[in-house]
This record gives C-alpha cells, sequence and structure tokens, in this order.
C-alpha cells in the first residue's frame, strides 16, 4: 500500500554553487575536494532488513567497481519522511536519499534536492538518457522544466486475478477488451454464498459468504476509476477539482456501488481477515495490486492482468512511482551524481517495473524476472496507460481532503457521492489555491 505523507512545512534552503559535470559512470573520477580518494556517499532508504540486504550486494558490487565513491547505506523504514525531513533541513543530511513521487514534488519546489538537469545531458551513462524514460515517470521529479532526480520504479497497478477459481465459475479470464461491465458480470459470477449460489442467483444470500468476486477498502483508488472515464481530480492547470463533472460522478458512483455492494466483502470483515489475505485464502477472486507485488509468485494459479478500461475503453491505471534524488546540501556532487546514476541503473535491474522503455522488453524481463513471467506482458502493456497522481507541493493538504471529506464516508459510512460532491468540491478547490 502506498504510504500516506505529511506535509512538509517551508524551509529556506542556500543554493549551491555547482561544478559542472565531469560526465559520470563508476569508471569517472570524481575532483570533490581536490583529492583523488574515494568520496563515501552516504545513503538514506526506507528499506526493511531483507530489502536492505539486497540492496547491500548491489552497492558491494558498485563499491568495488567505482574508483570515485564508496556508498555507505543507512536503510531503516521507520518513520522515513520525519526522519528525511529533519535531515535535509539539518546539516547531517545523506547524500544520496530514496523519495517517493509525492515527496519528491514538495522537494523540487522548495530546491531540497539537487538540480541534475545539466549534468544529465552532459553524461554518458545509460541511467541519465532521459528519452528513455516513460514521460509519467519523471513527472514527481520535474519542476519549471529543471530535473531533480530519477525515478527507479514505476509500478503500475495490475489485476490479479486466481484462475484456479475463474475455472471452477467457468468465467473467462479477463482480456484487453474487458471494461467495467465485464469486470462486475465476472465479479458476480465469483460471487457465492455457502450454499454455492453465485450473486445473479434468486435464492443467493448475502448474509452468509463464502467467496467474494472483488475487494476494496479504498484501494485502489478511486481516482484511477475516474481517470478510466474521462474524468480528472485535478485539472491540469490546477485550477479546480473537478469531482462533479458527469465523468467523475459517475465512476464515484461506480466505486460506492462496488464497495457496499454484494460483490466486495464488508468493510468489517476486510479488517478482520486481512486485506489482501482473503485473497491469499482464496475468498477473493479478483485483487487489485501493484506490479511487484508477489502474489502471482507465491500463491498457485494466480496471475496479473490489465486493469479493465472505463466504459469508454480508457485504460488508465495509477502508477506509483519511486526515485533517488541528491541532497542539495552535499558536499560531494560529483561523486553523488557518479553514484546516482549507477545505482538508478541497478535497480532497474533488481526492481519491477523500471521507468525505462529499453528495458520493457518481455524477453529481458523474463531473464531478471523468471518467477512474474507469466504476469510480464500485461505488466509492460499497462506502463503505456500507468500514471501517478498530480503532485504538487502542497498535495497533502488536498488529499487529506479528499481522503477524509469524500472517499472515507463513501467506503466507511456507505455516503452516496451525489451527497458529499457538493460539499468536497468548494473544500477541493480551496487546498488547490493554498
Amino acid at each position: 500500500m502506498l504510504k500516506r505523507v505529511l506535509l512538509w512545512s517551508s524551509v529556506i534552503l542556500l543554493s549551491l554553487s555547482l561544478a559542472a559535470c565531469s560526465g559520470s559512470g563508476s569508471g569517472d573520477q570524481a575532483q570533490d575536494g581536490g583529492t583523488n580518494d574515494k568520496v563515501t556517499i552516504r545513503l538514506s532508504t526506507w528499506a526493511g532488513a531483507d530489502e536492505a540486504k539486497e540492496l547491500q550486494e548491489i552497492l558491494d558490487e558498485l563499491n568495488s567497481k567505482s574508483s570515485v565513491y564508496e556508498i555507505v547505506q543507512d536503510s531503516n523504514p521507520a518513520e522515513y519522511d520525519t526522519r528525511i525531513l529533519t535531515q535535509l533541513t539539518g546539516q547531517s543530511g545523506p547524500d544520496l536519499f530514496w523519495v517517493s513521487a509525492q515527496r519528491a514534488s514538495q522537494f523540487t519546489a522548495q530546491n531540497v534536492m539537487l538540480d541534475i538537469t545539466d549534468r544529465l545531458k552532459e553524461a554518458d551513462h545509460p541511467a541519465a538518457n532521459v528519452q528513455d524514460y516513460y514521460d509519467a515517470s519523471l513527472q514527481p521529479f520535474t519542476y519549471e522544466d529543471k530535473l531533480y532526480g530519477l525515478p527507479w520504479l514505476q509500478q503500475p497497478i495490475m489485476l490479479y486475478v486466481n484462475k484456479h477459481l475463474f475455472d471452477e465459475a467457468g468465467v473467462a479470464y479477463p482480456d484487453d477488451s474487458w471494461t467495467w461491465d465485464d469486470f462486475v458480470q465476472a465479479a458476480t459470477k465469483l460471487t457465492k454464498d455457502t450454499s454455492g449460489a453465485t450473486a445473479e442467483d434468486p435464492n443467493f444470500n448475502s448474509n452468509s459468504m463464502a467467496q467474494w468476486g472483488f475487494t476494496v477498502n479504498g484501494w485502489p483508488p478511486a481516482q484511477m476509476f475516474i481517470w478510466q472515464n474521462g474524468g480528472e481530480v485535478i485539472a491540469e492547470d490546477f485550477s479546480e477539482s473537478p469531482i462533479d463533472s458527469p465523468e467523475a460522478t459517475e465512476a464515484l458512483k461506480f466505486y460506492a456501488e462496488l464497495v457496499n455492494g454484494p460483490l466486495t466483502p464488508p468493510q468489517q470483515v476486510i479488517r478482520d481477515r486481512g486485506f489482501d489475505q482473503m485473497f491469499r485464502n482464496g475468498q477473493v477472486a479478483m485483487f487489485m495490486g501493484g506490479a511487484a507485488d508477489d502474489l502471482d509468485s507465491t500463491i498457485e494459479h494466480v496471475e496479473a492482468f490489465r486493469i479493465p478500461a472505463g466504459r469508454t475503453g480508457i485504460h488508465a491505471t495509477f502508477a506509483d512511482i519511486l526515485g533517488m534524488g541528491i541532497n542539495a546540501k552535499t558536499k560531494h556532487p560529483d561523486a553523488a551524481f557518479a553514484a546516482l546514476l549507477d545505482l538508478t541503473d541497478a535497480i532497474h535491474h533488481w526492481k519491477i517495473m523500471p521507468p525505462r522503455e529499453s528495458l520493457a522488453d518481455l524477453a529481458t524481463l523474463q531473464e531478471m524476472h523468471p518467477e512474474k513471467a507469466h504476469s510480464l506482458e500485461a505488466i509492460i502493456d499497462s506502463m503505456e496507460h500507468a500514471r501517478p497522481y498530480r503532485y504538487f507541493a502542497n498535495y497533502p493538504d488536498w488529499d487529506n481532503v479528499f481522503w477524509n471529506q469524500l472517499m472515507e464516508p463513501i467506503v466507511n459510512a456507505g455516503t452516496s457521492p451525489d451527497e458529499l460532491i457538493p460539499k468536497v468540491k468548494p473544500l477541493l478547490d480551496n487546498a488547490l489555491s493554498r
């Protein structure tokens, strides 16, 4: 699940006078401090124990090859956003740090991240070729036509399917023609009570359930369904939040019907049994999760498919974008930039899905991720329609209103979107204007 992050208070940071980039890559010698010795580059991440161990293996290899830097890892997921804020606003921050798309949008506007635009243009390194990146992946790191970081993951939401339950119900697997209507028809046939009656049976008893077709608890995000229906939640020019448009209203009603209808578990059941755990236990037939989720590699008969399109045929899906930036206060900008490129490229070959089109090759990905081989074609196809939220510096304020005033009442109180939209739209518009 995506983390919800706190709004970072405005800070005034001294601008740095940057030396011109001398090219990059592990073979280039950085001249930081006038010495040819390897520079220690401190890296902060939110990696947990297992992920940090895998990351260290990558760092050991990079460090052994580099004559420029020695990357030292500081990985701790606990209160990562709060911790990185404290570090960056002080004088003891890391040289490199992992950053979410939402946080990157705040940092770029506040000059916390080093402007790497010119360095990228001069660098001869595969990770520096910005033309190779999916456009959506660079958006959160771009501010006033300048680039302040690089993404190392663009993870689209996928539709995970328990094919055994589909076969048992005689339902065809999803294909590219699936729309909301096909999705609902399949979910209806895959929802059944303890007597075996499905949701399309007149004798169906929703009070005695054995299996549900789908599950939703505020995730997947409603924004995705609005995009699929041709609507927006934030206008491109940030002038308003058009949640009252016909397209957005229809999508929110569709979402509310899924949440409160018989095809998905009640919220209390989800809380009691576990959101994704119900899918793992075979109590839910379809689940929407990130492309990097292990549902299709740890559960038998599970495969990831593209998200169904809206009724107008739009195949939009939300993309979780994660990346890395350089502290604007670093004392070693050249070495940090060399490390940024090498480590970004290494993570592209470690994580799924890399945000570079040259790596979105089926054979390449099958070699890197054989455990997900059966899902990779759908993941690659989804990249063309994957997009992040329309982040901006004060996005957390807007997002708090969107969730607390609109989605939470829909999901947990069953409130009608028709009742909420006129009240919430002015609040969202006001959050945009601040």
